[in-house]
């Protein structure tokens, strides 16, 4: 038998986009669409909750309950400086990972302790 040597296609190294960040997030699904080549187009803009009505939900206050995520603790790691934004957020804490039903509450939480962060 003679060794003959394989030929394989180029593999595709490119990349996919990264959605850009901004402050407020339109798409909080943005990068996970870019992996599954999904458009935005039927992507609902997450409105996030005002600060009077964050500063009326207590820290013990259940905000996800997929993810047992009180609104203390997501002032907490935003405060503690451990997340400077929404998506910190929802990695560190899992908090909307679920069903997302939150997430304008906590995208208000986040945005209202990111602006007393100083404050906290």
């Amino acid at each position: 038998m003679e060794n003959q040597a394989q030929t394989h296609p180029a593999a595709d190294t490119s990349v996919a986009p990264v959605a850009p960040v901004t402050s407020g997030t339109l798409d909080p699904l943005a990068a996970l669409r870019l992996m599954l080549d999904e458009t935005p187009a039927d992507a609902v803009p997450v409105v996030p909750l005002d600060a009077e009505a964050c500063d009326a939900i207590t820290d013990d206050t259940l905000v996800c309950s997929c993810n047992n995520v009180s609104a203390g603790e997501i002032r907490g790691v935003v405060c503690g400086g451990a997340c400077s934004s929404l998506d910190d957020v929802q990695v560190l804490t899992r908090a909307g990972g679920g069903c997302g039903s939150c997430l304008p509450t906590v995208a208000g939480l986040v945005e209202v302790a990111l602006a007393r962060r100083g404050g906290c």
